[in-house]
Order: structure tokens, then C-alpha cells, then sequence
């Protein structure tokens, strides 16, 4: 749930209107409080072991920057670059910080640098299903503690397809994007409630053969295996997924959300629950995805820098 597309201009601060993209110290508190919250139900709930969190014991906001960075991991201290707001709405940058998070806490992948040595060593597939990890665990906080329905991410998806998008289609991209939401909504197909998901299914698309084969080949990791197979579309198909990632802007929410909804209930063969039909039927435009009252708000009263726990 990176904002990949064009919003970078370069390694250095340049442009920055005084003010601009500079979050209150209220907010900056509600993101560490997330953080921490976020951490605690992967380790508690989810089981995942987060040795590597030990060693980050401050969360900053240093002034913010052009340059292409949301988060740096230097020694013990954590930076977050909270230019990205100045484009988009606090709850999106917010699932921004929560997914940079799980790469930190739990993949030993916090800077850019750490995920292009990944990409040398082990191909540039095996970061895509990195990232789509990151995005389903990002989405599952949302569902099983803040309780958002499968309308309210997509919601915030549209955000940023429509904020962030590329120049050009990027193959590489688009498999991720649909990877991803093939994995978000199998969670919510199987159980659209808040209810706690018990088996991760992760899929990690490969779109080069659909122009000749008229099909999309797939890795699914289920539980702690993996298998291959593919998945029930076709180029009209891979035609309106283009459209979500590349044109969100000439959409309504409510269209967008529609249109992944339909892309993942063809894809995986599964009936879209009444319940998910009338979420998305009750959208108003323009929309602004409310979620839940998040369970972190009573641990705002600490330092803006604090330890992580």
C-alpha cells in the first residue's frame, strides 16, 4: 500500500511550501500509538515473531522532505517522512506507515536499500509477494481490530490510485496491485465480518502470457505451503483492472470499488457476499471512507518520540 506512482521528484528537498505536509503533534502520537497497537496484535494475535523490533526504540517525524523516502530505519531510531500528507488524507498515509512498518518489524526490509539488495538476490517476484504481504497483514489490522469492511481498504485504495498513480503501466506493478487484491478479498469473501481470519492466502499473479493464453498464471501461498494454478479472467478483465490502477481518477469510488470487487469475484470463483454488495451500494460520492472509532485513541498521552514496545 505504497504510494508508487508519480508523487517523487528526486533524491533532494526542493519546492516545499512552509507548512506543507508537516502533520500535528495529536496526529503524530495517533500514528505511534497505531504503530504499537499494530505491532502488539501481529505478535499476540497473529503469532509472527518480531525479534528484529527490539533494536527500534524511537518513533520521529523529522521535518519533511521531497525526497523519496516514507521511512528510514537508522540504528535504533525510526524516521517517518510526512510529505506524503500534503497529497492525500491522514487515514491513507496511515495504512502507508502501517504497511512500511510490517516490512520494518517483521521482513528485516526497512529502506530502500534493503529491498533492491532483495530484488538483486532473489528477483524482483519475490519482492512483489513481499510487498502483498505486507498489504494483507496491513489490511487485517483494519478488519479485525478497526473492524473496516472490504469497502472501506478498496476505499482507501482508490485514494491512491487516483493520488498517486503512474505515467505508464508498469507490469510489474499492476501484478502487484492485483495480487493484492485477490488476498484482501479472499479474507473478506470467506468471512466479510470482523472476525478473526485463521489461513492467509497470498496470490502472486503473473500477467505476461494472458495476451496469447487469455489467462493469468498464479503462485498462491496458502497457510505454509505454496501451489500453482491460474486464475478466471481474461484480457476484458485485465482491460478494467488497468483502468482501477491507471485511470482511478476518471472513476467514482463507488465504480472502483465495484470494479475490484467483480475482478476478485470472477478471479477466485467466489460469490460476493450480500453483505459486501450492500457496503458498496451504500458508498456516497464524493466518499471519504470512515472507519470504525480506532482502539488506540486512549494511548495518544505519551511523548512524540517514544519507545516501541
Amino acid at each position: 500500500m505504497q504510494a508508487d506512482g508519480n508523487l517523487n521528484t528526486g533524491e533532494h528537498e526542493v519546492g516545499i511550501n512552509k507548512g506543507e505536509g508537516v502533520i500535528s503533534s495529536n496526529k503524530q502520537r495517533e500514528l505511534e500509538a497505531s504503530i504499537n497497537n499494530f505491532k502488539k496484535w501481529l505478535r499476540e494475535r497473529k503469532k509472527l515473531c518480531l525479534d528484529a523490533a527490539e533494536q527500534y526504540t524511537r518513533l520521529t517525524f523529522p521535518k519533511p522532505t521531497e525526497a523519496d523516502w516514507t521511512m528510514i530505519a537508522e540504528g535504533s531510531e525510526v524516521k517517518f517522512n510526512t510529505f506524503l500528507t500534503s497529497k492525500c488524507t491522514f487515514d491513507f498515509y496511515r495504512m502507508v506507515v502501517l504497511h512500511e512498518c510490517f516490512h520494518l518489524f517483521v521482513q528485516h526490509v526497512p529502506n530502500k536499500c534493503d529491498a533492491k539488495r532483495v530484488k538483486d538476490s532473489f528477483g524482483d517476484a519475490f519482492m512483489k509477494l513481499l510487498d502483498i504481504e505486507a498489504d494483507y497483514y496491513t489490511a487485517m489490522y483494519y478488519k479485525e481490530v478497526e473492524r473496516a469492511s472490504v469497502v472501506d481498504i478498496f476505499s482507501l485504495l482508490y485514494e491512491g490510485s487516483k493520488t498517486f498513480r503512474d505515467s505508464w503501466i508498469r507490469p510489474g506493478k499492476v501484478e502487484r496491485f492485483i495480487g493484492t487484491i485477490l488476498s484482501i478479498a479472499k479474507a473478506y469473501f470467506r468471512n466479510p465480518r470482523a472476525k478473526w481470519t485463521r489461513e492467509k492466502e497470498l496470490f502472486l499473479p503473473d500477467i505476461s502470457n494472458i495476451s496469447m493464453e487469455n489467462r493469468i498464471n498464479i503462485l498462491v501461498q496458502k497457510g505454509n505451503h505454496f501451489c500453482a494454478g491460474e486464475i478466471n479472467v481474461d484480457n476484458s478483465d485485465l482491460d478494467n483492472i488497468r483502468k482501477c490502477y491507471r485511470q482511478a481518477d476518471t472513476m467514482g469510488v463507488q465504480s472502483y470499488v465495484e470494479s475490484l470487487l467483480q475482478f476478485a469475484s470472477k478471479a477466485l470463483d467466489i460469490n460476493i457476499p450480500p453483505v459486501i454488495y450492500k457496503q458498496v451500494h451504500d458508498l456516497e460520492e464524493p466518499a471519504s471512507p470512515q472507519l470504525a472509532p480506532r482502539p488506540c485513541q486512549s494511548l495518544l498521552l505519551y511523548q512524540s518520540a517514544v519507545a516501541v514496545e
